[in-house]
């Protein structure tokens, strides 16, 4: 048993009757006279070895700016979506509208079709001009990238 004296204090904990069974043979098999003592020793031991600081990978200023950067990086590709849509949107139902304005008796599903594969060139050639200089070059007769576009891709 410990010793008892004017400066211990009773702790109590309550372990599983199996728990308390593993801690008293790991007692005896370490010489321990009691379970008790075992206890106070692994508790000691137990605080020893455990660093309860806490040491963070990145600095708040650190996460504030990625988390800023990466705000902007989703604004930006936000933006580049309604952009895309709007252009999609724009192509797209404009060229049914227009279609559709010329067919006051309507127009079957199949048709509508049809006049946006036949005015695809059209639109594509649109597109083009629209973007020459800006986002594409035109070299013999060749559309490629714009340099300064290449890695928005």
């Amino acid at each position: 048993m410990t010793e008892l004296g004017d400066d211990t204090q009773a702790a109590m904990c309550y372990p599983s009757s199996q728990q308390y069974e593993q801690w008293k043979a790991r007692a005896e098999e370490r010489g321990y006279n009691s379970v008790s003592r075992f206890m106070i020793d692994m508790v000691e031991a137990g605080s020893k070895q455990m660093d309860l600081s806490v040491e963070y990978d990145e600095e708040p200023r650190e996460l504030r700016r990625q988390r800023n950067d990466l705000k902007a990086e989703l604004d930006g590709a936000r933006r580049r979506i309604e952009e895309l849509e709007e252009q999609l949107y724009r192509g797209e139902r404009k060229a049914i509208i227009e279609f559709l304005e010329g067919r006051s008796e309507g127009t079957t599903f199949g048709e509508i079709v049809q006049h946006l594969v036949d005015d695809a060139p059209a639109r594509a050639a649109e597109q083009l001009n629209q973007m020459e200089g800006s986002d594409v070059v035109v070299e013999d007769s060749l559309y490629k990238l714009a340099d300064e576009n290449n890695d928005e891709l």
